[in-house]
């Protein structure tokens, strides 16, 4: 995964926050909810935007008063989750 790389939501995936503290996502084709915490629902917010990961990782470091090391950590693990779920698309 390249963190200056386009990714996208894939079109398939509805996103509902709630209460701005988490979200759930619901895969229309294969039918399963994923849940968010609000760091999770922050990068989804962020990637939805057109953000890169890589500023992702930097707007996460502002708004949470993180190490670049932790906020690039949560970045890519979730990344690669959604990635194995097919929640995002990367290659865009």
């Amino acid at each position: 995964m390249e963190l200056n790389q386009p990714v996208k939501p894939n079109p398939e995936v509805v996103c509902t926050d709630v209460g701005g503290k988490e979200a759930v996502l619901l895969h229309l084709d294969t039918k399963k909810y994923y849940s968010l915490n609000a760091t999770g629902l922050r990068i989804w917010q962020l990637l939805s935007k057109g953000q890169t990961p890589a500023e992702v990782i930097g707007q996460l470091q502002a708004e949470f008063d993180v190490t670049p090391e932790k906020a690039r950590e949560s970045v890519i693990d979730l990344m690669n989750e959604l990635i194995s779920e097919k929640l995002i698309q990367t290659g865009i």
